[in-house]
């Protein structure tokens, strides 16, 4: 059995470029991330010595894109998966990542471990793929913060966060949040994701995401369970589909607002009462949309003429998103043709080069353990 350790770079570069965002060599050159990268390369060079390493590097994912432009051509979501990443609004941190981001790679490439970028897969899905090809034979450990890799958790796969310096195993996993590796993707199909611009349930928090995970299973098995429980409904009051007739009571619907809270004292409210009381109405029905399945029943509901729980109509109501979702969320692991993990000849004397221009020459001691 070999042990093979398994780098999302894009992670672990974000965070280095963040942490050491201040540092720049003598000619002002951002080198945190250099720093940062090369820093965590060391630790866990000591920590898995006998591991062979790989890392890998995000491309665009062609199947998210396609699928998120479809949905947004439908009205189901607002907005292009990762459409909240626009460049020009990026903290410095990051762009100084991606402007040094070639001349980090070709440093990396000096220490001999391969690295690997596909245009049209993100990293967690070429980690995914090579974690479902090693795992049945060989050890695998993961190396990443990302929460989305918890879908890959198994009997020879974990994950070791540098950050919060914590391995998590299958069973360290199945304990904190009392589901299994596979429910993950379900988790974050009914929560969403903001950091990836994935659009779930507005109403649904971790709580009621495990909760009903726990007793239903999958997302899929949650609506189904409360479709036969209140579809009843759905026939009576039919979807505000669009026409004239349904256009004002849609319209109410899209602007129902809960009603602000009594007897909450501040600094604020007292200096500018009317703007306070605004900020604390909020929509009763956030991100609704034409065609939208169960808005009749949430019209009378909203009125008062059914009583069901909000957080359920609500997950009927966005069911189709969550769907879209899910698939978003979901990592491809099956990307054929990947290379096999060999080291490459090691170039120390490249490297000292590189280290010279990025005036990180404090490494250099820590660094002689890829060589030596």
């Amino acid at each position: 059995m070999k042990k093979y350790l398994l780098i999302d770079g894009n992670n672990i570069a974000a965070r280095s470029a963040f942490s050491n965002k201040d540092l720049t060599n003598k000619d002002g050159i951002p080198t945190g991330v250099h720093y940062g990268v090369f820093n965590s390369l060391i630790s866990l060079k000591r920590k898995f010595p006998d591991y062979n390493m790989l890392m890998a590097w995000d491309g665009k994912s062609a199947r998210r894109m396609r699928e998120s432009k479809e949905g947004v051509d439908k009205g189901i979501i607002p907005s292009l998966y990762k459409a909240n990443r626009k460049k020009d609004e990026l903290p410095k941190p990051l762009l100084d990542f991606y402007s040094q981001s070639d001349y980090l790679k070709r440093g990396i490439g000096q220490l001999g471990i391969p690295q690997i970028f596909m245009n049209d897969f993100e990293a967690d899905d070429i980690l995914a793929s090579y974690c479902k090809m090693l795992k049945n034979e060989h050890e695998v450990v993961v190396v990443t913060s990302d929460k989305d890799y918890f879908a890959l958790l198994d009997k020879n796969v974990s994950i070791w966060d540098g950050m919060k310096q914590l391995t998590t195993t299958l069973d360290d996993f199945k304990q904190i949040w009392g589901i299994e590796p596979k429910q993950w993707t379900d988790f974050g199909a009914l929560m969403g994701d903001v950091g990836d611009n994935i659009f779930g349930v507005p109403s649904v928090g971790e709580k009621t995401a495990i909760k009903e995970l726990i007793a239903h299973g999958s997302y899929q098995n949650v609506i189904q369970h409360y479709e036969k429980e209140y579809n009843h409904f759905r026939k009576t009051y039919p979807d505000l589909n669009i026409n004239e007739s349904n256009r004002e009571k849609f319209e109410k619907l899209l602007n129902a607002e809960t009603e602000p809270k009594d007897n909450i004292e501040s600094k604020d409210n007292i200096e500018n009462k009317e703007n306070v009381e605004e900020k604390k109405r909020k929509k009763k029905f956030p991100g609704i949309y034409w065609n939208i399945p169960y808005s009749g029943v949430a019209y009378e509901f909203e009125f008062g003429k059914i009583k069901m729980p909000k957080v359920v109509l609500m997950m009927l109501m966005f069911q189709e998103r969550v769907k879209l979702a899910y698939s978003l969320k979901k990592i491809d692991e099956d990307i054929s043709s990947l290379p096999a993990i060999v080291c490459q000849e090691k170039n120390r004397t490249r490297l000292l080069e590189f280290f010279e221009i990025y005036d990180i020459v404090s490494l250099i001691t820590g660094i002689d353990e890829f060589f030596y």
